[in-house]
């Protein structure tokens, strides 16, 4: 008798010890992701695409894929803290949500200066945080280790890319590029700055002529007129702005006003988001923008999964899915990617996963233009790329460079092919 009662006793052992080990596939406790957005402020429209990429995500991992297979079908529910639209104010409710709940993984904040704020927050909670569209370069320079910055940064591809759209395009015109004359206007802020510092020093070494350079305060800055009258004098007619909606609105509509239209080449941001036809409607067609994303680059259009949430997105939102919402929604898939293949929602599996996808392993990181993989110390993707488009007809197309084009370029003077 003795002897059934020790072998029952290692029975019971036995069962609890299997049912703890498998808590996670067994468990219908939802797997949390925490989405950092700008929900309310001037810059809430990045928010907006936040949500709605979350809103996609969600239906697409609970209702296409059915769930994390690898945790017997757990769901996925996605939490937003609002940021603001102030970095400064941007630390506390961050905080204040790791603190109270439990999250497997953070998708960062797509504005550079809050995730810069918000990366060692989420490094002390040791919560792996892939940072969507913040592109600042200094989000992989901090020696963090569990920072995944997926977007392609300026100097690496969006500045290269628009030098090589403008070389390609002067030879359109007839031109050599030394005649262009640039304009580098950008926010005084992390991304801003960062974006025009790489411009005019790509730009200065590749043999372009920067006539124009001026940094202006987005919180002060209600009238572009006199900026806009500046560039006209000097004699601008390319000009590459590194801004917002509401500082882009400002500036379309003075250049309107004063019959000034040289060739518009961002460097992606509000550049690519619908708020821009929005505001100026037919007035978009012909501008032009480098982006580390736009809807239909080849990456996306390839790829059957990522047009099934491009579809379901344009029949809930009536929209295409913008230059923030896209990497948001990518930043979801990796981390989905992460924990499928760790088996675990739990961080530091996840983040030690995400260190070994790549575009041969993970479809997901085949969607970015130059494809994917994170790098083992710094944690950014070395192969991100940047891609040109042109607004035609209320929204933008890839264009170049060639090989990932949807659509051929038109002349913005035109709106027709180059002949």
């Amino acid at each position: 008798m003795k002897k059934f009662f020790c072998v029952l006793a290692i029975l019971l052992i036995s069962t609890v010890l299997w049912a703890g080990g498998n808590k996670e596939a067994s468990s219908n406790e939802p797997v949390r992701f925490l989405m950092s957005g700008m929900m309310s402020g001037p810059s809430a429209e990045s928010g907006r695409q936040v949500r709605m990429a979350a809103e996609t995500g969600t239906w697409y991992i609970n209702e296409v894929l059915g769930g994390f297979k690898s945790l017997g079908g757990r769901k996925v529910e996605m939490i937003i803290v609002d940021s603001t639209s102030d970095a400064a104010q941007a630390a506390a409710p961050f905080e204040q949500a790791l603190s109270r709940n439990k999250f497997s993984v953070v998708i960062g904040n797509p504005n550079s200066s809050i995730a810069l704020v918000n990366q060692p927050i989420a490094e002390a909670h040791q919560i792996p945080q892939i940072t969507s569209a913040a592109a600042n370069i200094r989000l992989s320079q901090g020696g963090f280790k569990y920072t995944f910055q997926l977007s392609a940064t300026p100097a690496m591809a969006v500045v290269p890319t628009q030098m090589a759209f403008l070389e390609w395009y002067a030879g359109l015109l007839g031109k050599a590029k030394a005649d262009l004359r640039l304009g580098v206007i950008f926010a005084d802020d992390a991304w801003g700055t960062d974006q025009a510092n790489a411009t005019r020093t790509q730009a200065t070494d590749g043999g372009y002529n920067v006539v124009f350079n001026q940094s202006y305060n987005v919180p002060t800055f209600t009238d572009a007129t006199p900026l806009v009258t500046a560039l006209r004098n000097a004699g601008v007619d390319v000009l590459m702005p590194s801004s917002y909606p509401s500082d882009l609105s400002l500036i379309f509509t003075a250049m309107g006003s004063l019959n000034y239209k040289p060739l518009i080449v961002g460097g992606g941001a509000a550049m690519t988001w619908p708020s821009l036809y929005a505001d100026l409607g037919r007035a978009t067609d012909g501008i032009t923008s480098a982006d580390g994303w736009v809807w239909n680059q080849k990456g996306a259009r390839e790829h059957r999964g990522w047009q099934q949430m491009n579809e379901w997105y344009e029949r809930r939102f009536n929209e295409f899915l913008p230059g923030q919402g896209g990497p948001t929604l990518m930043s979801i898939m990796l981390a989905y990617a992460a924990i499928e293949k760790a088996g675990s929602d739990d961080p530091t599996k996840i983040r030690d996963a995400l260190y070994t996808l790549n575009s041969n392993n993970c479809e997901w990181f085949t969607i970015p233009n130059g494809f994917g993989q994170f790098d083992s110390v710094t944690g950014q993707n070395t192969r991100a790329g940047a891609v040109m488009m042109q607004w035609q007809n209320g929204r933008p197309h890839a264009v170049f460079p060639p090989e990932l084009a949807a659509v051929p370029i038109l002349n913005p003077a035109t709106m027709q092919p180059f002949r």
